[in-house]
């Protein structure tokens, strides 16, 4: 099983249906995650995965805790097909200027739902709409919607969890929420299907810095293609 790790945190390469299974019952204080959207980003962009986990999620959180995830604006209503865990709010987190064209004009916000098992308490009370932008160690605009907004899970992690807390995020892609809990002191565990992500990730949370995503997968398929060169020739 590939993986690399920090003092704070572990990153799996790998399917999350079958990762998950290898976590202790109740051991995880929240799940903190962008699952698919089944909006065709790519390959892996299969929304079913994210339901076919939630008995497996329910089994691994903690009683009384949370379950935390960016969602699409498009499958809103999709996420009342949680049966287990129990819907208590939204969040909107709020661009400074439009990120995309919506249905009814430009789009400025993002939604992030907040689940529940059990009867957790919000830490650290904060307004319903956060600022999405992004922390210092993002020296380079990401140009990738995949990727989160580090200030806004700055953010949720300070209203719903502690220093020490172990998050969990089962579709951890380019890193977005890992290396945020490793400069607030939070342990994590994350996992990720697309070897071209979990390679980014790597790079971005081993050096705990953000540049452009889209060159960084440029580079990335140049120096893949370039290996295959050699091996044909």
């Amino acid at each position: 099983m590939e993986s690399f790790e920090t003092k704070l945190g572990k990153y799996y390469l790998g399917d999350a249906l079958e990762l998950i299974k290898n976590l202790p019952s109740n051991s995880i204080d929240i799940i903190l995650t962008d699952p698919p959207f089944g909006l065709f980003k790519d390959e892996f962009d299969n929304e079913e995965v994210f339901f076919k986990i939630e008995d497996e999620l329910y089994r691994v959180l903690k009683d009384d805790a949370w379950l935390v995830f960016y969602y699409s604006i498009k499958k809103l209503m999709n996420v009342f097909r949680l049966k287990r865990f129990k819907y208590s709010w939204m969040i909107i987190a709020e661009f400074s200027s439009t990120q995309m064209k919506g249905v009814l004009g430009d789009r400025k916000y993002l939604p992030i739902l907040i689940f529940r098992k059990g009867k957790p308490k919000v830490l650290f009370r904060r307004y319903d709409v956060i600022p999405a932008g992004e922390l210092p160690f993002v020296y380079e605009f990401p140009k990738d919607e995949l990727f989160k907004p580090t200030y806004t899970t700055s953010i949720l992690l300070q209203m719903f969890t502690r220093e020490g807390d172990l998050v969990l995020d089962p579709f951890a892609g380019y890193g977005s929420i890992p290396i945020v809990c490793e400069y607030f002191n939070r342990r994590w565990i994350a996992f990720e299907i697309d070897k071209v992500k979990y390679e980014i990730a790597k790079k971005i949370i081993t050096s705990r810095k953000v540049g452009n995503i889209r060159k960084m997968r440029m580079e990335l398929r140049d120096k893949v293609m370039k290996r295959l060169d050699e091996f044909i020739t």
